[in-house]
């Protein structure tokens, strides 16, 4: 599949760099047992985030990027709307 556009109208910017992907993630604490991604778009971070040893959710509400998710990360708890809107 190719890649996912970002939308305007949902003002998306993916992160691309996946050195900056990796430093991020090596910020989590080695306590942290939970991580919730909101917006995750291509999985740059999340790649990442499934390689630490804690449970991690991402919720996304653009369609095109949750096919994309389970497509590439078919083990991943994806939660498809707006993050606001979740109870």
């Amino acid at each position: 599949m190719k890649n996912v556009r970002a939308k305007k109208h949902l003002g998306q910017h993916f992160l691309n760099d996946e050195q900056i992907a990796f430093d991020i993630t090596n910020l989590l604490s080695d306590g942290a047992k939970n991580v919730v991604e909101i917006g995750p778009g291509m999985g740059v971070l999340t790649q990442f985030l499934v390689k630490k040893d804690c449970k991690t959710e991402v919720v996304e509400i653009d369609r095109e990027s949750v096919f994309y998710l389970r497509l590439n990360y078919p083990d991943l708890e994806i939660h498809e709307g707006d993050f606001l809107q979740l109870d």
